[in-house]
């Protein structure tokens, strides 16, 4: 990952696909509009601040951190005044280290770490600025003067408290409009600076054991802009310096070279003109290097002679076709072997000669001739074979810094070029290269390394880096570019006519004379990977051939100019560039596809010559057709109608082309299972909406590898509404529908564009749109394209913008359209939180009827039904639900529609949610949609809790229907027994006697759990008393010593007025509930007792109420109960009492606790379910 300027760009090394809206709405306060790039490898942010930017791998994870580079507030110290503004250090020595505190406010922007890094024979700093900054570098005896153009604080406390080798102290101040920062090194060490991204590189070389020649102090350097920074006076040789040492004036570092050579050519692309530096005296320039130097970006800023005189700083920009005395320094091979004058001293891998023992091969230092990269005493590059794969060798070139590189085909050769020369071992790279190099060498040239190779037909290289390393493996592939670099051409440019190539980092251009042809080329390798030219192109003074990596001209002017800028690559010419401006939707058009190359891909049929169909004339065009068919003899009859169907598909005539189809195969069946006729019958069926019929075509084998058909099969895909998974092949071969014609083209390239922007590809989704609207699209098509440009603004971020065209296309004549943009709208202000769920239910309720009978009606439904499970309406979701379900049974989705309601029902009352509801709303929820009742355990549960809650609201028959329902059809063995005893229990409290009783007979098992057995008893003692069987129900409970039997028993006694049985039974229930004599008693127990005393008073039974009162008469007296149990059981009223008064009073207080009361006061502290 990197940043530079407001870019973010994250690469990686295999291909991905994703969506990134989330990404863009989570990081919004960061980043905006996600662009894939068209290499399906990196993908490109907006950044929206001063962000700089980390990344690292965790496992199988890509971590990339947006960092705030906003500075920390620094304090002020007092005693350490900031310098004044714009003043540097002076240049006799090297300043001191300031504190550590003074370094701090040197600068109020952002805060920049200084890395360092020690190797054999220099050390490294590394100044991580946030985004890249222009800088200037100047060595002046002792000291190093690095400025920057931005201010910043500058984090130098290690580099000042432990020095590092070869440096032997640092400081920093700010300036006027920036920053500087100060190096003590030794005068013989040479400085080597680049930039890497955002990152200033100084290297500070180990000091030579000679020392050299001191050249005249340069005078001040000017300040340098933010972005661009403007050029250095060039110091003037003196004539002094110049007559003495002519072989070695004074030389300025190549870094330095680089950035003054830039800040020319920039000057110039803005118009604006730097001053102009002194030029030493002229110097003798061979052919070689005047050829060289043609197209350097560092040629003078405006190049009007073929050869001026050359600088120190610029080579004169010469023509491109070599000078006729160039050709006498070509050895029998044709290389030109002057070229090795360049690279004296350069050691060949594994222990070859030096490059000056070659033949031919002088010992000259290598010269100072253009470049805007540091050359320097090239050093031998290691080449080795690596793992490629099992049908790829790979070979693996290192470098020690960053080089581009560039691979192009002319002439059956393979060209490899990098933008710095080094000597590579021919034989070591053919070794490496196994059986599918034929023959590889290296052509010689000052300023680069160029590398021609012959190949197995059909095998080309796949670029990879690994660090500073080029990887190429060679497989069976075409030669075309992962990302295209765009021509744009640019006729009425400020600077003249001109054609610009967008591409960041390109490398210097470099001229070569092509052996096997014999003319010149100029190549401009490039760092990003994979970035190239996927078609030629033609104009009138230059062609640009297709490459893989870098750019290749074909020069057809001796004046052509070819610069590399910081951005991009400019051709122009001194007479003027012959180029002129295209119309909008030719300009459009041209950038559509980008990244793949129309040769590449394999077609179905060709609708080049009818791509200018034309509606207004359509009645006198099809009668040419049709005449020519009635013309034709018998060999021509199949092509004329064949022109016929094709001129119907043009226009948008499907069925009327499916007609001619079928004459033309009922009279040659055959043609039915050839790939032409079977595509453009599947095309016909995706255009007319018949998806079935299209798949029986477009799948067949015949078809499988056809690009054409592929793309058609993910337009098919996409129709049936599976866009993202369509996505993927609909970008990638966009470029397919260029040569349609317009019926077949907008609505193809508006589908395109809705899969670019499902897939979040900003870049390509614009393209598209831009283009669309340039081909004058009809009212209907505007609609639809503006539905789309507004999903485009929605991912972009713009959501104002976004309501806004929406809200446009509600007002167009196309209703799909109309329909989609509500929805979108509606959606997107739910989203930003601007309406509610209700305000949303309330608009879309509004489009039920806008489109109806196909996908969008089925998703609409599905998500009016979500928003109202969403706000508690149960009733109206699963009603919307179930419409979504039962009119599109036969989509795909349909199924998990049925899912969801079912899981939303169960919910319902296996969450309690139904407990918020009224039980009259519960239950006819559940009449309504009961057929959704899961199978099983969970239904079983969510019948009985709302047979629970119905039966806490009294509401016993719609509790015992439920029930029912479930003894009938769901339930089996034990389960169905237990709750046919709670059915029988709901029947009993509702007083119905016999329906109690078949609902026990109808849940009889055998061997029944003892408890559950036991409760059935009583169930049906207790119906039988209420059907006045009173015997019978006795006899059910003859031997059944459980409470719940003395409680039964008790109460038929008591109603039947036999008060020596109810005696006998009350005085079971008091010791089973507890009650002992002389022992304090509770109410249930008191109650029992006076019950027991009652019974006996009314039976006369005046012992046993002696004996009552002597063993409880105490314990009463504590109770609730004394004043009763006092008159009932007091000696002085045993005889006197009116036991008919006695046994109404009795009834009148209803003290006496029944079989039934005590199970209803169970149903008070738990549920009907529970009881069992």
């Amino acid at each position: 990952a990197s940043a530079s300027g407001d870019r973010l760009v994250v690469r990686f090394s295999d291909a991905i696909e994703a969506n990134y809206t989330g990404v863009v709405r989570s990081l919004q306060k960061y980043i905006s509009a996600a662009e894939p790039g068209a290499d399906g490898r990196s993908v490109s942010f907006t950044l929206k601040g001063d962000f700089g930017v980390r990344s690292f791998d965790m496992g199988a994870a890509a971590i990339v951190d947006v960092i705030d580079n906003a500075p920390k507030p620094v304090a002020e110290k007092a005693e350490t005044p900031a310098p004044a503004a714009g003043k540097a250090p002076a240049a006799k020595s090297a300043p001191a280290a300031k504190p550590a505190a003074a370094q701090a406010s040197a600068g109020t922007g952002p805060t920049v770490k200084v890395r360092t890094g020690l190797h054999e024979k220099y050390t490294r700093i590394v100044f991580d600025w946030p985004s890249k900054v222009g800088y200037q570098l100047d060595q002046n005896g002792g000291q190093t003067t690095i400025r920057f153009a931005r201010p910043a604080q500058l984090s130098l406390g290690n580099l000042q408290r432990r020095p590092p080798k070869f440096i032997s102290s640092a400081s920093t101040s700010a300036t006027d409009d920036g920053v500087e920062v100060v190096l003590g090194v030794s005068e013989n060490s040479k400085i080597r600076h680049f930039l890497s991204g955002p990152k200033v590189v100084v290297d500070v070389m180990a000091p030579s054991e000679t020392t050299q020649a001191t050249a005249a102090p340069k005078p001040a350097a000017k300040k340098v802009a933010e972005k661009a920074p403007a050029a250095d006076k060039a110091p003037a040789a003196t004539p002094a310096s110049v007559a003495k040492k002519p072989e070695a004036p004074k030389k300025l570092s190549i870094a330095d070279a680089i950035k003054k050579a830039k800040e020319k050519i920039n000057a110039d692309a803005t118009g604006t003109t730097p001053a102009e530096a002194p030029a030493p005296d002229a110097v003798p320039v061979s052919p070689v290097q005047q050829a060289a130097a043609t197209a350097s970006p560092t040629q003078p800023s405006k190049p009007t002679a073929l050869t001026p005189p050359p600088t120190a700083l610029t080579p004169p920009p010469t023509a491109l076709t070599p000078p006729a005395s160039a050709s006498k320094a070509r050895d029998s091979s044709g290389m030109d072997t002057s070229a090795f004058s360049q690279l004296s001293g350069v050691q060949i891998v594994d222990g070859s000669q030096p490059a000056a023992a070659m033949p031919g091969g002088p010992k000259a230092p290598l010269g100072s001739a253009g470049g805007n990269r540091e050359r320097g005493p090239s050093r031998p590059m290691k080449a080795q074979a690596v793992g490629g794969g099992v049908d790829s060798i790979g070979i693996r070139i290192d470098w020690d810094e960053p080089v581009a590189a560039a691979v192009f085909r002319r002439a059956d050769y393979l060209w490899v070029v990098f933008d710095k020369p080094t000597a590579m071992d021919v034989e070591e790279l053919r070794t490496a290269g196994g059986n599918i190099i034929r023959s590889i060498e290296q052509v010689p040239n000052e300023r680069a390394t160029l590398l021609r190779l012959s190949t197995v037909t059909g095998i080309n290289p796949d670029l990879k880096r690994d660090g500073l390393a080029w990887i190429l493996e060679f497989r069976k592939q075409p030669l075309a570019p992962k990302t295209v670099i765009e021509t744009t051409a640019q006729p009425n440019s400020p600077i003249g006519a001109r054609l610009f190539l967008p591409v960041t980092e390109p490398g210097n251009a470099i001229t070569l004379t092509d052996p096997e042809v014999g003319d010149s080329l100029v190549v401009v390798p490039v760092i990003p990977l994979g970035y190239g030219i996927a078609t030629r192109y033609d104009y009138p003074q230059a062609r640009i051939l297709p490459s893989s990596q870098g750019l290749a001209f074909q020069p057809r002017s001796d004046d052509l100019r070819v610069r590399p800028l910081r951005q991009g690559v400019e051709v122009t010419s001194s007479s003027g560039l012959k180029i002129s401006a295209v119309s909008a939707d030719i300009a459009a058009g041209s950038k559509l596809g980008e990244g793949v190359s129309m040769r590449q891909l394999t077609r179905m049929f060709d609708l080049e010559k009818w791509r200018d169909a034309n509606i207004e004339i359509f009645t006198e065009e099809k009668l040419k057709f049709q005449d020519a068919i009635v013309r034709s003899k018998k060999t021509g009859l199949e092509k004329a109608r064949m022109d016929l169907a094709n001129f119907y598909f043009a226009n948008g005539f499907g069925a009327e082309a499916l007609g001619v189809l079928k004459i033309i195969s009922e009279n040659r069946p055959a043609i039915l299972e050839t790939a032409d006729f079977k595509g453009m019958k599947g095309a016909i069926n995706v255009t007319m909406g018949r998806y079935g019929d299209a798949h029986g075509e477009l799948d067949a084998e015949v078809l499988k590898d056809n690009d054409e058909a592929r793309f058609w099969r993910a337009a098919l895909r996409a129709y049936e509404d599976d866009i993202f998974g369509a996505a993927p092949d609909l970008r990638r071969m966009g470029v397919i529908t260029r040569p349609y014609p317009r019926p077949l083209k907008i609505p193809l390239e508006i589908l395109i564009a809705e899969a670019a922007v499902q897939l979040g590809d900003i870049k390509q989704a614009t393209r598209y749109l831009e283009a669309l609207k340039a081909a004058e699209p009809n009212p209907a098509q505007k609609s639809q394209i503006n539905f789309v440009f507004g999903r485009l603004r929605e991912l972009s971020g713009d959501f104002d913008g976004a309501v806004g065209v929406w809200e446009e296309v509600m007002e167009g004549p196309h209703r799909p359209s109309r329909a989609k943009a509500a929805v979108s709208r509606t959606e997107l202000l739910l989203k930003l939180k601007k309406i509610d769920a209700y305000e949303a239910i309330t608009e879309l309720e509004k489009l039920r009827f806008a489109w109806r009978g196909d996908e969008f009606e089925f998703k609409f439904l599905r998500r009016l039904g979500d928003l109202y499970l969403e706000v508690g309406d149960y009733r109206n979701g699963l009603r919307t639900l179930r419409q979504a379900a039962t009119h599109f049974r036969d989509n795909p989705k349909a199924p998990e529609i049925t899912q969801q309601m079912t899981d939303s029902f169960a919910n319902l009352y296996l969450e309690d949610d139904a407990d918020s509801l009224p039980p009259v709303t519960a239950i006819a929820l559940y009449d309504e949609f009961k057929e959704l009742t899961p199978p099983g355990e969970l239904g079983d549960e969510m019948i009985r809790k709302l047979a629970d809650r119905l039966v806490d609201v009294d509401l016993l028959d719609r509790a015992a229907a439920l029930l029912q329902g479930q003894v009938e059809f769901r339930l089996e063995g034990q389960e169905k027994s237990r709750v046919g005893a709670q059915l029988a229990l709901v029947h009993v409290i509702a007083v119905e006697y016999e329906q109690a009783l078949d609902a026990l007979d109808a849940t009889f098992v055998a061997d029944p759990e003892p408890e559950l057995e036991e409760q059935r008893r009583h169930l049906r003692a207790r119906a039988l008393m209420g059907m006045d069987s009173d015997e019978e129900a006795l006899a059910l409970l003859k031997d059944d010593k459980s409470i719940n039997a003395d409680l039964l028993r008790t109460e038929i006694f008591w109603n039947g007025k036999d008060w020596v049985q109810a005696s006998i039974s009350l005085r079971r229930l008091a010791r089973s509930y507890g009650a002992k004599p002389k022992e304090p008693v509770d109410e249930k127990q008191g109650q029992t007792i006076l019950n027991l005393a009652v019974a006996m008073t009314l039976s006369g039974n005046e012992r046993g109420i002696d004996r009552l009162r002597r063993d409880y008469g105490e314990a009463m007296d504590e109770g609730p109960f004394r004043d009763a149990f006092r008159l009932i059981a007091s000696p002085q009223s045993f005889g006197l009492i009116d036991y008919a008064s006695i046994a109404g009073k009795v009834a009148d207080v209803e003290n006496f606790q029944s079989f039934m009361e005590a199970f209803q006061e169970r149903l008070k502290e738990q549920k009907l379910s529970s009881i069992n």
